[in-house]
């Protein structure tokens, strides 16, 4: 539902309230997903949002998510998609990935 709201700071407090429940709960994966068919038309500051969500999950689900935005033409947007795969990798080397 944030990612339909016509209004774009509404749709980007949805989104940072989101990111922010990382740092108090285990959100899981499957609660997030659905940003995924909303990525390629959000704004830069939204995508950037949603891929630190992503990141977030420790998922390897996500994965597949995040990579498409390795290249994007916009630094914000590969640095944050760099970082979110990073902290996926980075969780699954020490073996505590969450996949559920």
């Amino acid at each position: 539902m944030a990612v339909n709201e016509l209004v774009t700071k509404v749709r980007e407090s949805a989104l940072n309230s989101i990111s922010e429940a990382f740092d108090h709960y285990r959100v899981p994966p499957a609660l997030v997903e659905p940003l995924a068919a909303a990525m390629p038309t959000m704004e830069r500051q939204l995508l950037v949002h949603t891929l630190y969500i992503l990141g977030a999950t420790h998922a390897l689900q996500a994965r597949p998510l995040i990579e498409p935005y390795l290249p994007h033409p916009d630094p914000e947007v590969r640095e944050e998609a760099r970082l979110a795969a990073a902290e996926i990798t980075a969780v699954e080397s020490e073996g505590l990935t969450r996949n559920s």
